[in-house]
């Protein structure tokens, strides 16, 4: 069985509302894995194309949950918040970092005998910036130089075989002023699709929801929920679902509560479609999520 994991930065689940973009922007095809209803708590629950989890992000500690602590957990199975005492925003620290090297999921799925990729492309210049050794690295950085795994680079994009962190590159073009190609969400989704086929697990990373979460620009959050829609259906247009799970996962929540500009204390979305659907373990928090794909990559082999 192959696992493809889409982790989608700053997403939880709370009600429907006009405060809860993900309630009021119509997203066909994530709607209708969901049997046609939003990702939202009410959703939570088996259908007819998916299963939705709600994991809790606040790991027992005090305090609004933070991406540092949130996706250290999320990507080694221990929970970084309890271990350092608290929830720490933004970049890796050292503590944060040395679990990440000793527990990183990208080592864990390589020592089963199993391959992996981290499919996000790298700016030229984003190693240069800054020494290697400085902590302005994000966890899935760190995670994939601690597991010896090459970087994608514009090059490996240019030639499909790797997708920008904003899926179209409309935003590293505008934003960082990368001279790059714009793509359609829907070819973004295949290249992602493609290259699964290539590895037993593949890994991709979306930030812009937590950015733009922060903002609370409603008009800039239609229009990159539109996108997402658009990239997840590209995806299961070409994935090989009857023996690839696809996961769709978060950190802690904020974009689907746009009374606030901080993070939320709500539960996150677990959403698994393709094989490996059933007899599920206990998923109940961030720490769970590690263990679920290593167990389901042993679960048998590709074809």
């Amino acid at each position: 069985m192959r696992v493809v994991l889409f982790f989608l930065d700053g997403i939880g689940l709370a009600d429907a509302g006009p405060a809860n973009p993900l309630s009021t922007t119509p997203m066909p095809c994530l709607q209708g894995l969901l049997d046609g209803r939003p990702l939202t708590l009410a959703a939570v629950g088996r259908h007819s194309r998916a299963t939705l989890l709600a994991l809790d992000a606040n790991l027992g500690v005090p305090g609004e949950p933070q991406s540092a602590t949130g996706q250290t957990t999320l990507f080694t199975g221990v929970n970084a918040a309890q271990a350092v005492g608290r929830h720490v925003r933004g970049f890796p620290t050292e503590p944060l970092r040395r679990l990440l090297k000793q527990e990183g999921l990208l080592q864990k799925v390589m020592a089963l005998g199993k391959t992996a990729l981290f499919l996000n492309s790298y700016r030229p210049q984003y190693f240069t910036a800054a020494p290697a050794g400085r902590r302005a690295y994000s966890v899935t950085t760190w995670m994939n130089r601690y597991a010896g795994l090459p970087f994608q680079t514009f090059d490996d994009m240019a030639a499909g075989r790797a997708v920008s962190m904003d899926i179209t590159n409309e935003y590293i073009r505008t934003e960082l002023n990368c001279e790059v190609d714009i793509i359609a969400p829907e070819d973004a989704g295949r290249i992602l699709a493609q290259q699964s086929r290539r590895v037993d697990f593949l890994l991709f990373e979306h930030f812009l929801t937590d950015i733009f979460g922060h903002k609370r620009d409603r008009k800039k959050i239609a229009e990159l929920l539109t996108t997402i829609d658009r990239f997840l259906a590209g995806i299961l247009a070409h994935l090989e679902l009857k023996e690839t799970l696809l996961i769709i996962t978060s950190d802690h929540g904020n974009l689907e509560d746009l009374n606030t500009s901080l993070h939320t204390k709500n539960p996150v979305p677990l959403l698994l479609c393709g094989a490996g659907r059933e007899d599920l373990p206990q998923l109940a928090d961030l720490t769970a999520v590690t263990p679920f794909v290593l167990e389901r990559l042993t679960r048998g082999r590709c074809g």
